[in-house]
């Protein structure tokens, strides 16, 4: 026993020597440094934030699959899709129509899409980013109460 705590001890002192040595060293500071750094550059980032950001509780799930009306459809649907494409894999009006779209898209849309006209339909027509919205929390709305 009375070796386990004299090792014990020895190795506090080693622990305490270590932290000491890298305490004041000025590759460990400049690494620590960049560390919180980079941490808080990802926390802060859009995609951080929207892949922890919590569930809006007043958004509410419903799987179409268990609906009475839209889930019958969806289930006949699922029967179905892979027989057709099948089909259509098969089939001479598939292989025909997959020829036609390869040879449009490399004569026309391809072309096409390097116009300036393209680029400016493209920027007229992409969506605002929706805002975000903040909800005022409990405690907003006591101060927003007692400055009126």
């Amino acid at each position: 026993m009375a070796g386990e705590s004299e090792s014990a001890g020895s190795i506090d002192t080693v622990g305490e020597k270590i932290s000491e040595i890298t305490d004041g060293s000025r590759i460990i500071r400049t690494g620590r440094a960049m560390a919180t750094r980079t941490t808080s550059l990802i926390q802060e980032s859009y995609c951080y934030r929207w892949l922890t950001k919590e569930p809006d509780p007043d958004v509410i799930v419903i799987d179409l699959r268990e609906t009475y009306t839209v889930g019958p459809f969806i289930t006949l649907l699922d029967k179905i899709i892979p027989h057709v494409e099948r089909a259509w894999q098969h089939s001479r009006v598939g292989a025909i129509t997959t020829n036609v779209y390869e040879q449009l898209n490399e004569t026309v849309f391809e072309p096409l899409s390097e116009t300036r006209g393209y680029e400016l339909a493209v920027a007229v027509l992409t969506p605002p980013e929706p805002p975000e919205e903040e909800q005022p929390s409990a405690d907003d709305a006591t101060s927003d109460d007692e400055t009126a």
